[in-house]
């Protein structure tokens, strides 16, 4: 077989067709980035020269250099909004300021904190409280689709595809559950779905609504110059769904549906569906309602067993990630990891983009990190 483009070597995996070689990912989604610290550990080991590039300081991930594109053969990059001001240049690693305690609010109200070098969490919910109705909703203030950052978006776009033959990722707006999750606590919001479906109803279709008419705005920017809309919304555990599967038919299936027809009536792209945990309850309502690639297959949740995943989903799903990253990438030895690989790469077969099981985190050492990408670049779909 002729080498494939980076762009058609994804494609043919969307398209359950054999591609030359497995892709390969390096920062390509939100998922499937690097720890800041890892990076920087990575960095040293292969003796690149220069700082750490940060490509979102509230997620602690790293914007990987050209040179490890480069080095790894990567096939997919994401498209991120930034302003005319940096010209595209992201902030530098300051171990000093990731030492040190941080806190934001987010568009929806919702406040994060973060611990000295650790990862933020929520700290302040709006609507945690037990007595929750529909003025509560009438009464916050919402934000507008005005402020969907897309500053560059376009320009970005066309820069990777002048520059590369990569396909393109861009993050569409789209939560249902954890906007839900986090606007009331999670505890709570587990609560409220059960009591008060009325108020939770209601707050989905306000959330989605805005989230609709900021999706447009993206869609408007890039919807014609990307391969992957990508979109996120955890509904597993460890030990299965979040929630049942009934009340996720009733309740959010019919907003996933419509979110994602939305998003077909104005691109091409594919539909890539981000949701961590044990969803294989599930899954063959996220292929109903149109997803055609799953990320990031938490193997080590219950029931995500790979090779029944490829033998019951495998004809209308491809997978995007897999490589357990709980034990095998953080504690086992680069021979470890690639026999996970290799694990991986034979039961999913040929619909499959390779990576960890989300982000590639603080903890796990640079031998691990090249020894699953080398196991990648190495493997061969049959």
């Amino acid at each position: 077989m002729s080498p494939l483009t980076h762009r058609d070597r994804v494609l043919a995996v969307l398209n359950h067709e054999v591609p030359d070689r497995f892709p390969v990912d390096l920062g390509g989604s939100p998922a499937s980035g690097i720890n800041l610290l890892a990076y920087q550990r990575l960095k040293r080991h292969l003796g690149l020269p220069g700082p750490v590039r940060v490509q979102t300081e509230r997620s602690l991930l790293a914007w990987p250099d050209d040179a490890l594109f480069e080095l790894f053969d990567v096939d997919l990059r994401l498209v991120v909004a930034h302003t005319a001001e940096d010209s595209g240049q992201r902030g530098i690693f300051d171990e000093a300021t990731y030492a040190a305690e941080g806190q934001y609010t987010d568009i929806w109200g919702v406040v994060r904190r973060r611990p000295p070098g650790g990862h933020y969490y929520v700290v302040h919910a709006p609507f945690e409280k037990d007595d929750l109705s529909l003025a509560d909703l009438d009464a916050h203030p919402w934000p507008s689709p005005a402020q969907t950052d897309v500053a560059g978006l376009r320009q970005e776009a066309e820069r990777l595809r002048r520059e590369t033959d990569c396909a393109l990722v861009v993050h569409v707006p789209g939560r249902l559950f954890s906007l839900g999750q986090f606007m009331c606590g999670f505890g709570n919001w587990l609560v409220q779905l059960k009591v008060n479906p009325e108020f939770c109803e209601a707050l989905l279709d306000r959330g989605l609504d805005i989230q609709l008419a900021m999706a447009e705005e993206t869609l408007k920017a890039v919807g014609d110059a990307v391969d992957i809309l990508y979109l996120a919304d955890d509904y597993g555990m460890q030990t299965g769904p979040l929630i049942s599967p009934d009340m996720f038919r009733r309740i959010f299936k019919p907003r996933m549906a419509r979110l994602i027809r939305f998003l077909r009536e104005r691109s091409r792209a594919r539909i890539a569906f981000h949701s961590c945990g044990s969803v294989y309850a599930i899954i063959p309502d996220f292929i109903d309602v149109g997803v055609e690639l799953l990320n990031p297959v938490q193997v080590s949740a219950a029931a995500m067993d790979t090779a029944r995943l490829r033998r019951e989903f495998g004809r209308h799903l491809a997978f995007w990630g897999a490589v357990d990253s709980q034990q095998v990438l953080p504690q086992g030895t680069p021979a470890e990891v690639r026999a996970e690989v290799a694990r991986r790469v034979q039961d999913l077969g040929p619909g499959y983009i390779p990576y960890c099981v989300h982000n590639i985190q603080a903890d796990v050492p640079p031998e691990n990190i090249l020894a699953m990408f080398n196991a990648i670049r190495s493997a061969r779909p049959v």
